[in-house]
Parts: structure tokens; sequence; C-alpha cells
């Protein structure tokens, strides 16, 4: 029984280091990976199948589905303006109440995408009667957005055509708010 127990040991003892070797080696590959993209123009084809090996396909039926449309993002993506105009909806009691030094990470490149969905997805039913819907309207460097979070993001719901922001928009320009007509 007690030499069972010392191999039994050993064996949990190598295998471990060998789990750990690996794990190891897999956050590396892929904190490597993370920062060999620093804007979008650096994702082509083969990137794009690295991405869906790192962070997966989850919202999508299937991997080719996946591929045309993230491409497609991705190109559009590329063909940002410097700085890029983006929408984003808040609910508020009083327009004045919007905070302009931080106008908050979630955004949407698409003013179509303003609309009772979008509202759904952030909780527009819990809000009370005096809440109301703002859309802001900013102009956004860059080199502010989280391609990252943005690729992840777009991946796991990518009806939602979300840009994810660096610093929740601390350095982005608000240009106008108003309220979203219909509600």
């Amino acid at each position: 029984m007690k030499k069972f127990i010392t191999t039994l040991r050993d064996y949990l003892n190598e295998n471990e280091d060998s789990y750990s070797s690996f794990k190891k080696t897999y956050h590396q590959k892929k904190q490597n990976f993370v920062n060999s993209i620093s804007s979008f123009k650096d994702i082509d084809d083969n990137k794009i199948r690295e991405i869906f090996d790192f962070f997966g396909t989850e919202g999508y039926n299937d991997e080719e589905d996946a591929f045309e449309d993230f491409k497609d993002k991705i190109n559009e993506w590329r063909n940002f303006p410097d700085p890029v105009k983006l929408y984003r909806i808040v609910g508020v009691k009083d327009k004045k109440l919007i905070k302009k030094d931080e106008l908050g990470e979630y955004w949407t490149p698409y003013k179509w995408n303003l609309d009772g969905d979008m509202l759904m997805s952030i909780g527009y039913e819990l809000w009370d009667d005096e809440t109301k819907p703002f859309v802001i309207e900013a102009l956004v460097p860059l080199s502010e957005i989280n391609i990252i979070q943005t690729i992840i993001q777009n991946l796991s719901f990518p009806n939602e055509h979300e840009i994810n922001l660096k610093n929740k928009g601390k350095n982005i320009k608000f240009v106008k708010s108003y309220k979203l007509k219909g509600f």
C-alpha cells in the first residue's frame, strides 16, 4: 500500500508539472497573440482563425458563418476614419445628468442600431418612469478602442455590433446628446 501511494503521488506530481507547463505555455502564447494585435489592420484571414482558436465563436451557429461575418466586420473596422463617430444610449432623468467626462465603454458605430432591441439589452424595462433613453454621439480616436474586447464581444454577441472603449470613454470627444425618438 505504501508503494502504491508513493507511485500515485509521483504520478500526480509529474502530471501536475506537465499540466502547469502546458497551461503556462498556452497563456504565454495567448498573451503574445493578443500583443500582436494593436489595430484592426493587424488582422488578416490567418489571424481571424487564430482569434477563433483563442476566443471561440460562441455567438454563431458554425465557424464558416462566423468567419464570413467576422471578416466583414474586421474589414469595416479597418476602414473607420480616425476619429470615428460612435453612438450610445444611456438612461437619465435629465439630459444635464450625462457625465461628459466619463461617457462609458459600450458603443455602436450604427445609428440604425439604436432601437428597442438595444434598449432591452441595456435593461430599459427595469427603468423607472422618469428615466428616459438619451443617445450620445461622440468622436472616438481609434487608439481608444479596446480591440481585443471588441473582438470578444462581437464573437459572443454578433448582432449587438458593439465597439468597446478603453478607460470608460474618458478620452473621447462628446458631440451631442438627444432623447431617443419614440420613447
